[in-house]
């Protein structure tokens, strides 16, 4: 077997995955959310940005349209709401982008490789394998970068000089884009294999699944993301002005499209989904703005047929009712229609946003490559085709999926991709061993737990009607210093020595949240009576026990017990080593801020 060759991924997010934060493991590339938290409560926007920036390279996209699930898994919502994590993202980024020094052009070395698309996914990879030293070329069919954040998403959640910024870094670590470059037209498939070592596959889901009701071919039909495309680059648009729309289904798409005709001068726009507002996929802040602007929610109602008066023209959407049966596979209550309560809902538009797919027709059937029944690329673990050399990753293979998650994608692929390069089997895994550090007190602002999540404003109401001006306002510099001071500090874990305990109940008097408590006195007595000479710890008798969901790290405890029985620690991360077919090589854990 060769021997260990160390290589090391600055980008690999699972080397910042440590036991004890939520907030880290629930983010799809595990950012050490925490550690900028903490400098943005110190003021250092700067280094906040910097440290974001070490797993997630649109850390100023992800502050504005990003899923947030790191928020799902904020320990403050046990107490009251979660931190703002995602605005506080968009804070570090916002206030550091007059300080923040863009690298220096690379020119790199290694070999080429080719990237079919210049989204989220494809621009990751790209920029991971950069920083590796390949030489990456990204074909865009498009005439500026960015997939589907610039061509699916509006101007009014995402301006395009937050795009351009991250591109920009990308760009000068050694990335090549070729704009208005189509793959089977300005380039084929058989010429990039001969030029390029490598080649991923990783365009957008840009093309519209229809409904597939009668009438979707009449004209003032428009698919969501194409009337999105349109509308993003600038095209001639249909006249919206006095006109009624109404735009089928409940996702991101939906609602751009809907809030977008507003602006455009739209009368009156529906939205008509077929599910409750309860199982609607957008959350609830996306519901109440575009309520704000007028847009008006359809529920329990879908599409049969899209109807004309002349046969060449939408005059309206025949819909009919429906009931919520037993769950579907995604888990959410199946639509079940009501027999014989259909009606016309009159309007000028028809615009379905029910789903998009990847555009497969670049991809002949002489090409080889293998797809599945879905008709997506069929790729394994490591995102390789069956084809050597050739990878797929993001939409193309999995359908639409939220940007943070498909960085994730794109971040595993450069380690496939970089593994196949260098004559090895890929597969990386976190170590189980997590080294303690020594005590440490966390910092806290006076009343942190007593300060309430603060909200992210938006611009007047008249200006959202008429611009595509970005709607959210960034949170002033207080604003942010303020909300990140009520982070809990995760990694600061409750410890017990049950060998020096008393039992002298002072933390349990002294904990706000009430998270500890007592062994029952039965088992205290038989430790004391018959097993005097055997500590409780080796009689497996916890004398002090703690609900962890419900500590907020005030280390109270701690300050008032008498033997220094209670500490909090953090854990340093751990090493994360990649196994190869001829040998291993491993990355090293950084310590913590």
């Amino acid at each position: 077997m060769a021997s260990e060759t160390k290589r090391t991924y600055d980008f690999l997010y699972d080397q910042r995955s440590y036991q004890g934060v939520p907030c880290q493991t629930n983010c799809p590339v595990h950012t050490d959310v925490e550690g900028y938290i903490q400098l943005i409560r110190e003021g250092d926007f700067d280094a906040a940005h910097r440290l974001i920036r070490e797993t997630n390279p649109f850390p100023a996209v992800c502050g504005r349209i990003c899923q947030h699930w790191c928020e799902r898994g904020c320990n403050r919502r046990m107490i009251d709401q979660s931190l703002s994590i995602m605005s506080l993202k968009r804070s570090a980024t916002d206030y550091s982008k007059d300080t923040f020094k863009l690298p220096e052009q690379r020119y790199n070395t290694l070999e080429r490789v080719a990237i079919i698309g210049a989204g989220p996914a494809g621009l990751t990879a790209a920029h991971d394998l950069a920083k590796l030293g390949y030489r990456p070329t990204v074909f865009e069919m498009f005439p500026h970068p960015g997939g589907m954040m610039r061509y699916g998403i509006p101007a009014y959640r995402l301006p395009r000089e937050v795009i351009d910024f991250e591109v920009e870094y990308i760009k000068r670590l050694g990335v090549e884009i070729r704009y208005n470059t189509m793959v089977g037209r300005d380039i084929h498939f058989h010429e990039m294999q001969a030029e390029f070592k490598a080649i991923l596959i990783a365009a957008g889901a840009h093309k519209a699944v229809h409904l597939k009701v009668p009438g979707e071919n009449l004209k003032g039909v428009y698919h969501g993301c194409t009337f999105m495309q349109l509308v993003n680059l600038g095209k001639s648009l249909p006249p919206m002005a006095g006109k009624t729309v109404a735009v089928i289904g409940g996702g991101f798409t939906a609602m751009d499209v809907s809030r977008s005709s507003i602006r455009l001068g739209a009368k009156k726009v529906y939205i008509v989904y077929r599910r409750t507002r309860t199982e609607i996929p957008v959350n609830e802040k996306e519901i109440v703005e575009a309520e704000d602007e007028g847009i008006v929610f359809r529920y329990l109602e879908a599409p049969v047929e899209i109807v004309s008066n002349d046969g060449v023209n939408v005059s309206g959407i025949k819909l009919i009712k429906s009931e919520l049966g037993e769950p579907d596979a995604s888990g959410r209550r199946k639509p079940v229609p009501v027999a014989g309560s259909e009606f016309v809902l009159e309007c000028d538009y028809v615009m379905p946003a029910v789903s998009q797919s990847p555009d497969m027709s670049f991809i002949s059937q002489k090409s080889g490559l293998r797809l599945t029944s879905w008709g997506s690329l069929d790729v394994n673990q490591q995102f390789e085709t069956n084809l050597p050399g050739i990878f797929a990753t993001g939409d193309y293979i999995t359908g639409t999926r939220d940007v943070i998650n498909v960085v994730a994608d794109g971040h595993r692929t450069a380690i496939s991709i970089d593994a196949f390069l260098r004559g090895t089997r890929g597969e990386y895994s976190r170590t189980e061993d997590l080294l303690l550090k020594e005590d440490q007190t966390p910092a806290k602002l006076a009343s942190y737990d007593n300060i309430s999540r603060h909200h992210a404003e938006n611009i007047p109401l008249n200006l959202r009607l008429n611009t595509f001006e970005e709607v959210e306002r960034t949170f002033t510099r207080e604003e942010a210093m303020l909300e990140a001071a009520r982070c809990f500090q995760c990694s600061h874990t409750w410890r017990y020595n049950s060998d020096t305990c008393i039992l002298c109940n002072n933390c349990v008097d002294v904990c706000p949240q009430k998270c500890l408590g007592m062994a029952e006195l039965t088992e205290l007595e038989f430790s004391r009576l018959f097993n005097e000479n055997i500590s409780m710890k080796e009689q497996g008798i916890t004398g002090i026990e703690i609900d962890r969901d419900l500590c907020i790290r005030c280390t109270f405890c701690a300050q008032v017990c008498p033997t220094d029985s209670i500490d909090f620690t953090i854990y340093e991360k751990p090493e994360v080593r990649v196994q190869g077919a001829i040998g291993s090589f491993k990355t090293e854990g950084k310590g913590k801020k």
